[in-house]
């Protein structure tokens, strides 16, 4: 009676809407079958646990880097995939209907695309209007030349709208470079870790299956090495709501993340740049629109691909998946014309019907459209936009008159579709069971056999329909996709093929592409940087916080010059004259940790490093990628806390300072000694000279009467104290400090020791030609350990009669100038191999009103 009444209470604010169908209930009221199980699941969990399962959804989410450029109204920024712990559940009997639909689909979309780019029957026989291809900005000839490979399309999305007769419409298709598979998987990945028992007691069938077969897929495209080709994932860029999907899928399945400019074409091969030299690429599986792939034949503005990708194609050097020109198949304007089309090249109808849509090139049509517009939405009649379409029923007569003119004038762009009826689903949202819209993109694979469906797909959520007609991030939340068996379901545990021949092994580690060794240095810079400077602010805060008052902390002084050095707090806090006229320390020091301003704080440190570890997210440890996530999660605490008193901000600090101790030990001990560790462990060692040099110019240059708190405080922050007390005990004295941070080799945060690993790692790197000589990163690196490794710690202590220490500053003033020089040497060599591109020509185009081309 009790779980009974459980249930009924989690369940009785849910309401079913009369107008819709509902997932969860029949429109009498009554649960439907498959979610009796899930239903008392949640019903046992309540509302605290399952706000429990939320947070824990959060946080795997936040750990996972799961981000997405959104479109929120007006706005658009990167935030994260946000996903609720109630599935959308279909029964299996529902779901093989709609599969087989899905199948055909495929088919026929596929058929059509061999057609338009190769005999054109359909336009011939005007089943599919000639416009629509010659009028197509996505169509290009070099696409109709390209060898029929089979298939054309090899991975393709359905995105779905179920109507109040439980019936499915297509709302789109996407056969470009579908996106959401990467999303699809994450989602069932956490919702699996947050409810194992409950997904496998409720016979879900699993996805693995699915990405098994894309795997021998995509290894018998390639000409050569079937057995084990080098697979590549394509994909935009870092700036791309869709970069951290790529690098989620290409770790998932082993492949290697490319963008334009790490890919060359070489003797009609395509190749990837690396260190080591070029790696052929053998199946290329896209993310890059059409034409962007190929600035030599297609778009000369666009460099997202490679010059000559073509060219490699016809020569069957590599295969591209999708194939080139598959845009064609997605565009809105055909919609309208695949029943007929199915008709035609099957003698098949259609079984999954496509939205009322209405191209405006038909004189019926375009009338049709013009006397309806208040019942109807908008959209380019030749490309899937992420823009919200067009609404007439909410404009201004102005604005409708305006609208109806660019119809007329050119009616071809142009189509009209009804706004689909959308289902509703149980949401688990502000400590309640709610009635939300529900949309489904599915995902299909086809090989030369068959087409396999992956079972279930990504499920968006909404309280407000209409945002789900946006792109497929849009929508309030997502859902994992539930297919749920009659009976128990087979278990795909592994995508690791068994290995028919036998393999060469290596010690490599060449095979790096010049960007990445780039991020890594840059990952390597940033978390030293953003170590240091919180080791600084702790200490610093921790004075400030002590039983002494500030004024009897002499220390603080030349802590808080380190601080101006470092760029955390305004220079005027280092000059004594001015320091009277400026707001309290107490104040301004955490406010520089939450300035969203500052490019060199520390919230800038944690996003850069965060940034850089997403761009190299299929190249580093989950373990790390998880510490660097809960870096950032320390400064999301920070941020939502609500005290932000310094007591609360020395806690995250130690947090933050713990997991990047941690991140520094997982390189240490976990990684091999490639170059991708090589360029990780330089950007450490040259930020963490830099540092100390800056750290030693601020507080030893100029020695105040009694140094031992400044000397004590010193230690501390560069984690040097206890190597200090176990020589020397409690006697502070500069020379053995200096020496210890400066001379000694032995200790990992002196300067020499940095310097000394700079010129060994440097020695490990490819050289252009050891016989030349050494490289200007090489001589530069050298010079600097020379000049340390002969410096006179006791004449560094020396304090002339001007009461600096003349030979620190000089010295400090030598690496603080020579270290951005190294820097740049080991860029030049290594990470900058191409210059900025200029566009020499401009595009124009006529935009419809109110989108934006994508």
């Amino acid at each position: 009676m009790t779980q009974v009444a459980t249930n009924e209470t989690l369940f009785q604010s849910y309401e079913a809407r009369p107008s819709s169908f509902d997932e969860f209930k029949s429109h009498d009221g009554v649960v439907r079958p498959k979610w009796l199980h899930i239903r008392e699941h949640f019903g046992k969990l309540g509302p605290s646990g399952i706000g429990d399962a939320m947070a824990e959804t959060e946080r795997l989410v936040r750990e996972s880097g799961a981000n997405f450029r959104a479109v929120q109204g007006d706005r658009q920024g990167i935030r994260p995939w946000r996903l609720n712990v109630v599935p959308l559940v279909l029964n299996e009997s529902v779901w093989r209907a709609l599969e087989s639909g899905l199948k055909q689909r495929v088919r026929v979309l596929e058929g059509v695309l061999a057609d338009l780019l190769g005999e054109q029957r359909l336009l011939r026989e005007r089943i599919i209007p000639a416009e629509l291809l010659c009028a197509n900005p996505s169509f290009a000839r070099a696409f109709h030349e390209l060898p029929s490979l089979k298939p054309r399309l090899d991975l393709t999305a359905t995105d779905l709208a179920r109507d109040r007769d439980g019936s499915w419409w297509v709302t789109g298709d996407r056969t470009r470079a579908p996106s959401g598979l990467g999303y699809a998987l994450e989602n069932r990945v956490i919702i699996s870790r947050v409810f194992p028992n409950l997904i496998r007691n409720s016979n879900v069938i699993r996805l693995a299956s699915f990405f098994a077969s894309l795997q021998n897929h995509f290894n018998s495209l390639a000409a050569q090495r079937r057995d084990n080709p080098r697979v590549a994932i394509l994909t935009p860029g870092e700036d791309s709501y869709r970069h951290t999907e790529d690098a989620y899928l290409a770790r998932y399945l082993g492949y290697t993340l490319v963008q334009g400019r790490d890919l060359a074409v070489r003797g009609s091969r395509l190749n990837v740049k690396t260190l080591g030299g070029l790696l052929p690429i053998e199946v290329l599986w896209r993310h890059v629109s059409d034409r962007k792939c190929d600035a030599l034949e297609l778009d000369p503005t666009e460099l997202q691909g490679t010059p000559g990708m073509l060219q490699a194609v016809r020569a069957g050097h590599v295969a591209v998946a999708n194939s080139l020109g598959s845009m064609i198949a997605e565009m809105p304007a055909l919609l309208p014309f695949l029943p007929a089309a199915s008709k035609f090249l099957f003698g098949e109808p259609l079984k999954l019907p496509s939205i009322a849509t209405y191209w405006c090139g038909g004189a019926k049509e375009r009338a049709y459209v013009l006397e309806n517009l208040d019942k109807l939405i908008l959209r380019p009649a030749f490309a899937i936009s992420g823009d919200p379409p067009i609404t007439p029923s909410e404009m201004s007569a102005e604005q409708r008159q305006s609208l109806t003119e660019h119809i007329k004038a050119k009616p071809f762009k142009y189509v009209a579709q009804m706004r689909p009826s959308r289902s509703t689903t149980p949401v688990w949202e502000n400590g309640q069971m709610q009635s939300w819209y529900s949309s489904l993109r599915t995902f299909q694979l086809q090989t030369t056999s068959d087409v396999d469906v992956l079972p279930g797909g990504l499920a968006r959520v909404t309280p407000d329909p209409a945002t789900l007609e946006h792109s497929p991030t849009s929508g309030r939340l997502g859902q994992d996709c539930w297919i749920v068996s009659d009976g128990p379901v087979d278990q795909v545990t592994s995508l690791l093929s068994v290995a028919t021949t036998s393999i060469e092994l290596t010690r490599g580690g060449a095979e790096l592409p010049s960007r990445v060794a780039e991020n890594l240095y840059w990952l390597g810079r940033s978390a030293e940087r953003t170590e240091a400077i919180a080791r600084l602010l702790r200490g610093t805060l921790i004075r400030m916080t002590g039983e002494s008052s500030v004024e009897s902390t002499p220390e603080l002084l030349h802590m808080v010059k380190a601080l101006a050095a470092l760029g955390q707090v305004d220079a005027t806090y280092a000059i004594d004259e001015f320091r009277g006229n400026v707001p309290a320390m107490e104040t301004v020091i955490p406010q520089s940790i939450f300035d969203t301003e500052s490019g060199s704080g520390l919230r800038a440190g944690i996003i850069d490093m965060s940034d850089k570890a997403s761009a190299v997210h299929d190249r580093i440890s989950l373990d790390a990628y998880r510490i660097i996530s809960k870096v950032g999660e320390h400064l999301y605490q920070l941020d939502h806390a609500q005290s932000k008193d310094l007591g609360t901000v020395i806690i995250q600090l130690d947090r933050v300072i713990t997991d990047l101790q941690a991140l520094a030990g997982l390189a240490s001990e976990s990684m091999t000694r490639t170059h991708a560790w090589r360029f990780l462990q330089l950007g450490r060692r040259i930020e963490r000279a830099a540092q100390t040099a800056e750290l030693l110019s601020a507080t030893l240059n100029e020695p105040a009467a009694d140094e031992r708190s400044t000397l004590e405080a010193l230690l501390q922050v560069t984690d040097s104290f206890m190597t200090y007390r176990s020589r020397y005990l409690l006697q502070m004295r500069p020379l053995a400090v200096i020496d210890l941070l400066v001379n000694d080799v032995s200790n990992p945060r002196s300067i020499a020791f940095q310097l000394q690993d700079i010129e060994q790692l440097l020695s490990q790197l490819p050289g252009d030609n050891r016989k030349l000589g050494l490289g200007t990163d090489e001589k530069l690196a050298q010079g600097l350990s020379h000049v340390v490794r002969m410096s006179d710690p006791a004449e560094l202590a020396v304090i002339g009669d001007s009461g600096r220490r003349e030979v620190l500053a000089t010295l400090m003033d030598l690496l603080i100038e020579g270290l951005p020089k190294t820097s740049d040497a080991i860029a030049a060599r290594y990470l900058i191999h191409t210059n900025a591109t200029q566009q020499l020509t401009q595009r124009t185009t006529d935009d419809l009103p109110g989108v934006h081309q994508p």
